[in-house]
Parts: C-alpha cells; structure tokens; sequence
C-alpha cells in the first residue's frame, strides 16, 4: 500500500528508509505506542544492511520494550510505503519513502524498562513507552505541538492502526 498524500511522483524521491514496526497488545488490550518529544509511532526502528525483517524487529524490540519476542510470535500484516513531501531529514529537507513492514506480536509483552537500551537518537528526543486504547491513540493524533516530525509520524500511525484494526478483524 502507498500513503502519497502530496502527489509525489517516484522521481521526486530523493530519501529512502525501511522500518520495521509491530502491533503489540498488553495483557489488558492496549497497544504500545513509542513517544518522542511528541511524536508517537508503534514500536519498531530501521532495518540494517541485509538484515531479515523478523531479525530486525526482534532487536528493535529488545532494545526499545526490553522484551524477547520469538520469531513464531510474529504475524506479518504488510508492507506500507510512505512518501512525505519535505521531510526534515538528518542532511536537510528531502522527499522521503518510508517503507514500513507490519507485524503483529501474537503473544501479549509487558515492556521491561529495566532492560531496554535506547539509542542516543531515541535518548535525545526523549524516547518514552506508553500504552494506549484506540481512543487515546485518536487523541495522541489531534495533539498539536512543535515537533517537526509529528505530521508526517501521524499519518504512518494512523494508517498502520487502520491497518492492523482491519486485519484482526479478519482473523
């Protein structure tokens, strides 16, 4: 699926990431939700060189919940591409794809402050769990602040909560 709200064409393409992210329901339904200074998005991070999606996400996980998650845990949804016009990027505003691969984590995790290892990354924009029903997650999306990467993080959490709402569902 391509999120391509400003009509970007392939060529205007100039920034490439891919992510791994991943629906994880506490034991009482509610959904991780990672924060940074005001941006939210679903617990996850970038893919490394050659690095299996499944192996990616279980590091991503390790490092930002504290928890392990086995690979059978996971359920893969899909995959989601993002092109957002004027993204402030680390070398200046680019127009960047962020391809996102979607799982579900089957069995229910409580995160495990005591063992989770942020990045500098996430410590500088003071990373920070929460745990949110689809309520609060819709409110987390109409918050207004100054974060510059807020507009562009809210429609991927929109639309992968959307996504992930249609697949349990199904299932």
């Amino acid at each position: 699926m391509l999120v391509n709200l400003a009509n970007l064409e392939k060529k205007d393409i100039n920034s490439r990431v891919h992510k791994v992210r991943a629906v994880i329901l506490d034991n009482n339904q509610n959904i991780y939700v990672t924060n940074m200074d005001g941006s939210y998005n679903l617990p996850g991070g970038r893919v490394e060189d050659k690095e299996d999606l499944k192996n990616a996400l279980k590091r991503e996980l390790e490092e930002e919940l504290g928890i392990k998650v086995f690979k059978k845990e996971m359920i893969y949804i899909g995959n989601y591409v993002f092109w957002h016009k004027d993204f402030p990027g680390e070398k200046g505003v680019v127009n960047r794809e962020n391809k996102i691969d979607l799982f579900y984590v089957s069995n229910p995790k409580e995160a495990c402050l005591k063992r989770v290892r942020l990045t500098n990354y996430e410590k500088h924009y003071h990373f920070h769990l929460m745990k949110c029903t689809y309520e609060e997650i819709d409110a987390l999306l109409k918050e207004e602040n100054d974060n510059v990467y807020k507009k562009f993080i809210d429609i991927e959490l929109k639309t992968l909560v959307s996504e992930f709402t249609k697949f349990k569902e199904m299932s």
